[in-house]
C-alpha cells in the first residue's frame, strides 16, 4: 500500500475513504517481541538434536564459510550471537512472515525496534523512510582459509536470498533494503555496497524470493576483522515495509552464473494442526472426531537436480525417546522451483498414526518432524531438516497459530465480527480473549474504541439471533497496560447446549477496531462481518486472534501461546496508563529500592532510589513518581530492591 493510504488508515478512518468494507492493516507493534511468553519454548525444543553452531569464541573471528538459514526461527526471534553482534541487530528472526521461504525461518526487516515497538510512534510525515533495523555479522577472517591466504582472485563472493512483502506489509518505491561492507584496514563501512527498493505497486502477487550475489572485489576486505551488515529504511512509526532475508552465505571460490541452488532438502514451514478444526480446543471438549485424518508438510528440494529422500514424524514428551514413530518411506522430489512443495502424499499429507485419547486434564502434544536424504547425508544445512510441532489443549477454543502478521477491521458504525465455534458438550462460556492492536497515537481519544461481546446462534448463512449482548467495555490495550490476549469476562456466565455459535464483537467507532489476524492458517470460512448491510463471509485468507473461554475453572490469561505463567511481581504501578504520577505498591516494607524509567529504545530516562511508606487506608506500602516531565508513549518501569531481585512493568504516560 502506499504511505498515503497508510497514513489515513492509521489515523482517523471513515468508510468514504475507502469501499471495502472490511479489510487489513498493518499492525503498530509485534507482540512476539513484546511478550515473552508467546514462543512455545524459551528454550531451544531440541537441544541435543539441533544447536545453534557457534563459529567463533569470544576472540575470534569466524572462519569461511559464514553460512546462516535462520532454522532456529521455530524457537527464538533473535539472531544467534555466535553470527551476528547482539548490541547492533535489531531484525525479528521468524517463521510465519514469509511466503514460500528456501527454508524454515527468515530475518525479517520493518518499521520496529528490537523490543517490537515503533522507532518513532508519533512520526508526523507517513511519506518518509528513514532507518530502522540492522543486521551486522560478527568479525570474520578474510585473510585466511586454513593454511592459504585469499586472494581476489579466489572469487569470494556473499549470497543471500530476500522477498519484499511476504504475509506483511509492501515497502514503497523509497523504502530499501541495503548491504554494507566494513573495512577492516580502514576502519570505516563502506556504504550501499548493494541495494534493493521497494515496489511502486502492493506488491500483492510477487511472492519469489530473489538471489542477490555480491563479490568481494577488493583487497582491502580480504583482512581479518571484515563484517556486513544488512539495514533497511522504512516508515518507523508502525509494523510497515517488510523486507525477509534467508540463506546467507559466504565463501570463496564463488560462480555468479553457476553457483544458484544449494543441495539442501529443507522444511518450509511448521506443518498444519492436529486438529480438523482448530488449532486448539479445550480438553474436555475434545473428541476422538476433532482429530484431523491427516495434516500438511511442507517440504521442498533446493537442489537443481531430483533428489531421494525420507520423511518421518514421532511423538515425543520431553526427554524421553520418540513414541509412535511414522515412517513415510522413500520418494524420488523434484526440484522446488519446477515442481514445488513436495507432493508425495505420504510425506506432505501423512496419517498421523498417534490416536489421542480423550483427556483428563490440559495438555501439550510434541510431534518431531525429520526429512533425510536417502544415501545422500551431506545435506547443505542439516539443521532445517527438523522441526517441533506442538498441539495444546487448554480451556479455549482457537484458530489461529498464536502469531500475529496484520490487522483485521471492519468500517461502519455498529460494525460486527464473529467467528464460528462448535461445542460437543454442555459448557460455560466464561470469557473472550482477543488480541487487540493500538492503530493510531496513544493520545487519541479512548472512548472512541467502546465494543460489545456477542453471542449469536447458527443461521442459515452465518450468524442468526443474538442469544447474549454483555456490557461495553473497551480494549485493554488502551486502559490496562499491556495484557496480551487480553481477556473479557462476560458479566453473565453464559451456559450453551451442544451445537454450533458465533463468538465476536459490535464495535461503536465508525473506523473500525484493530483485532489481530494470523495470515498462516486460513479460516476465513469461520470468519463473518456486518458493516450495516446484513451478514457476509470472509474474504480474507487467515485466521482472527479471537479466543472463547469456556469451563467452571478460572485459568488467567498472561500470554498467547501459554496461559498459566503466574505474576511473581512484588509491586504492581497505577493508574496505567498514567499522566501526572504513577503510585507504586510494595508487598514488603522498609525495603530501599531503585526505580528507572527505560524507553522504547532502551534508553533510561528516569532513575532515582525510593522506600515504601504506609499510607493511610491504603493497603500494602506505597510510593509514588512524577511523570508529568515524560512524552506519551511506551515505557518499562524497573524496580530493583536490596537483594538485587529486578522486576519489570510495562506503562503507558498519556497526557
Amino acid at each position: 500500500m502506499v504511505k498515503k493510504i497508510k497514513l489515513i488508515l492509521f489515523l482517523v478512518i471513515t468508510a468514504s475513504f475507502l469501499n471495502a468494507q472490511e479489510g487489513l492493516r498493518p499492525m503498530t507493534t509485534n507482540i512476539n517481541y513484546i511478550y515473552k511468553d508467546l514462543k512455545q519454548n524459551s528454550k531451544l525444543e531440541t537441544q541435543g538434536q539441533i544447536q545453534l553452531t557457534a563459529k567463533t569464541t569470544a576472540t575470534a573471528s569466524i572462519q569461511l564459510p559464514f553460512i546462516e538459514d535462520f532454522f532456529y526461527g521455530q524457537y527464538k526471534n533473535y539472531p544467534d550471537t555466535s553470527l551476528w553482534q547482539s548490541k547492533d541487530s535489531s531484525v525479528y528472526i521468524n517463521t510465519t512472515y514469509p511466503i514460500a521461504p528456501p527454508s524454515i525461518g527468515v530475518a525479517t526487516f520493518d518499521g520496529l525496534n528490537k523490543f517490537g515497538y515503533p522507532y518513532q510512534p508519533n512520526l508526523i510525515n507517513m511519506t518518509s523512510s528513514l532507518p530502522a533495523d540492522t543486521l551486522t555479522s560478527k568479525a570474520i577472517n578474510l585473510l585466511t582459509k586454513g593454511s592459504q591466504t585469499l586472494q581476489v582472485s579466489d572469487s569470494v563472493a556473499l549470497s543471500f536470498f530476500y522477498q519484499a512483502r511476504g504475509n506483511g506489509d509492501s515497502p514503497e518505491i523509497t523504502d530499501t533494503l541495503i548491504v554494507d561492507f566494513y573495512n577492516p584496514v580502514a576502519s570505516k563501512w563502506v556504504n550501499n555496497v548493494w541495494y534493493q527498493r521497494g515496489n511502486s505497486s502492493s506488491n500483492t502477487n510477487d511472492t519469489l524470493f530473489k538471489r542477490a550475489f555480491i563479490w568481494i572485489d577488493s583487497s582491502f576486505y580480504l583482512n581479518d576483522g571484515f563484517k556486513f551488515r544488512f539495514r533497511n529504511k522504512a516508515t518507523v512509526a508502525g509494523n510497515f515495509d517488510h523486507w525477509h532475508v534467508d540463506y546467507i552465505m559466504l565463501d570463496r571460490f564463488r560462480s555468479k552464473l553457476v553457483d544458484t541452488t544449494y543441495n539442501d532438502l529443507t522444511f518450509g514451514y511448521i506443518p498444519t494442526p492436529l486438529l480438523k478444526d482448530y488449532t486448539e480446543m479445550p480438553w474436555w471438549q475434545y473428541t476422538t472426531n476433532d482429530m484431523a485424518a491427516k495434516n500438511t508438510v511442507f517440504i521442498r528440494n533446493n537442489d537443481d537436480f531430483a533428489i531421494f529422500m525420507t520423511y518421518s514424524n514421532s511423538v515425543i514428551a520431553g526427554t524421553v525417546t520418540p513414541t509412535n514413530i511414522y515412517n513415510g518411506g522413500q520418494t524420488n522430489l523434484g526440484v522446488f522451483k519446477y515442481t514445488g512443495w513436495n507432493n508425495a502424499s505420504v510425506h506432505s499429507n501423512p496419517t498421523f498414526g498417534y490416536t489421542i485419547s480423550p483427556l483428563s486434564d490440559s495438555t501439550d502434544i510434541k510431534v518431531q518432524h525429520i526429512v533425510a536424504r536417502a544415501g545422500a547425508p551431506n545435506d547443505f544445512s542439516s539443521r532445517n531438516d527438523t522441526v517441533i510441532q506442538h498441539q495444546y489443549f487448554k480451556n479455549y477454543f482457537a484458530y489461529d497459530d498464536g502469531t500475529c502478521e496484520q490487522g483485521y477491521y471492519v468500517l461502519g458504525q455498529g460494525g460486527k465480527m464473529a467467528v464460528k465455534f462448535s461445542l460437543n458438550f454442555q459448557d460455560t462460556l466464561r470469557s473472550v480473549r482477543i488480541y487487540f492492536d493500538p492503530v493510531g497515537s496513544l493520545s487519541s481519544a479512548q472512548t472512541d474504541y467502546k465494543f460489545r461481546i456477542n453471542v449469536w446462534a447458527n443461521g442459515a448463512f452465518g450468524p442468526g439471533i443474538t442469544l447474549y449482548r454483555d456490557s461495553i467495555k473497551l480494549p485493554k490495550y488502551y486502559n490496562t497496560a499491556f495484557n496480551t490476549y487480553a481477556d473479557y469476562s462476560l458479566t453473565t456466565k453464559q451456559v450453551l447446549n451442544p451445537g454450533t455459535y458465533f463468538i465476536g464483537i459490535q464495535q461503536q467507532v465508525a473506523s473500525g477496531i484493530t483485532v489481530g489476524f494470523d495470515r498462516n492458517l486460513d479460516h476465513h470460512q469461520n470468519l463473518y462481518y456486518d458493516s450495516g448491510s446484513g451478514w457476509t463471509q470472509s474474504g480474507y485468507y487467515g485466521s482472527l486472534m479471537l479466543r472463547p473461554v469456556f469451563g467452571a475453572k478460572i485459568i488467567p490469561a498472561v500470554g498467547i501461546k501459554e496461559n498459566e505463567v503466574k505474576n511473581t511481581n512484588e509491586f504492581a504501578a497505577f493508574p496505567n496508563p498514567a499522566n501526572e504520577i504513577i503510585n507504586l505498591k510494595f508487598e514488603k516494607l522498609n525495603q530501599t529500592r531503585s526505580v528507572k524509567i527505560i524507553n522504547t529504545l532502551g534508553q533510561t530516562i528516569y532513575q532515582s532510589s525510593i522506600s515504601s511508606v504506609t499510607l493511610s487506608g491504603v493497603e500494602g506500602y506505597q510510593s509514588s513518581i512524577n511523570v508529568s516531565h515524560l512524552q506519551n508513549g511506551i515505557y518499562y518501569l524497573v524496580v530493583q530492591t536490596e537483594n538485587q531481585n529486578l522486576q519489570t512493568q510495562k506503562i503507558i504516560i498519556q497526557h
